[in-house]
């Protein structure tokens, strides 16, 4: 509220960056808030990459990354491959000690944030999802989970999860498949496996996501990009040059004479 305050930036949960904003009135703001980042794979993808990419960016920091890779959407077609090759993928990932060089996942911030996607993973599969591994509690620590046959109202797809699990769902038909990624109150970054760039352009074209990449999982930044979501992500970019134009004050100057 103070009238020297002429911008703000801030990163973090979705029900503080609204009471931000409330409290804001017309101060610029830029929001960096929730995500639920979906991966997406075309029936010519390359499944090896795509278990690559899950592992490498649904799990690092034990998942607790805006980023994270939360869902993955895949063909029918692949379907039984992705999940088999992701399955090797994320359990040669190492867990424990994050102090030690080989581990992968350590543990969640607090065990209460573990307890709470336990208790999500469990409540999938309670209502017809399947666990293919992972998913094992000690303490803050939880194994990296791989959940298939998710529905998409379950809550560890719908929600954001913010933790080493992510979601499998199949589909049948390109607009399936951009309805169910779409399908979220978040809008943060997304990735699209395929071989086609027709299919790559399409979906850049219609996913509502603000940073999307193609044959690589969500979660992979440069500052020399423009970064932000859209929806309940936040709104305004990151990165220097971004962030500075952001935090400048356009003016128009005329001379008349």
């Amino acid at each position: 509220r103070d009238g020297r305050v002429r911008k703000i930036t801030f990163t973090g949960s979705v029900p503080v960056g609204q009471r931000i904003c409330q409290v804001a009135g017309i101060k610029r703001v830029t929001m960096e808030l929730g995500s639920n980042s979906p991966i997406i794979v075309m029936p010519d993808a390359d499944v090896a990459k795509v278990a690559t990419a899950v592992a490498a960016t649904g799990y690092a920091n034990a998942g607790q990354v805006c980023i994270s890779t939360q869902r993955v959407i895949a063909s029918r077609k692949v379907y039984g491959d992705v999940l088999a090759a992701t399955k090797a993928q994320v359990e040669a990932l190492v867990t424990g000690n994050p102090l030690a060089e080989e581990t992968k996942v350590g543990p969640m911030i607090r065990e209460s944030e573990a307890v709470r996607v336990e208790s999500w993973i469990r409540e999938a599969v309670a209502g017809g999802a399947r666990l293919v591994t992972g998913g094992t509690r000690r303490g803050a620590l939880l194994t990296p989970a791989v959940v298939a046959d998710v529905a998409p109202m379950m809550r560890i797809s719908c929600e954001e999860l913010f933790g080493p699990a992510v979601a499998f769902t199949p589909f049948e038909t390109v607009e399936e498949a951009l309805a169910l990624a779409n399908d979220s109150r978040f809008g943060l970054a997304a990735g699209v496996f395929t071989e086609s760039v027709g299919t790559a352009l399409r979906f850049a074209r219609e996913l509502e996501s603000g940073n999307i990449h193609i044959n690589w999982g969500p979660q992979w930044r440069q500052d020399v990009m423009p970064y932000g979501g859209l929806k309940e992500s936040g709104f305004g970019k990151e990165g220097p040059r971004y962030a500075v134009e952001e935090m400048t004050e356009l003016k128009m100057v005329v001379f008349h004479g």
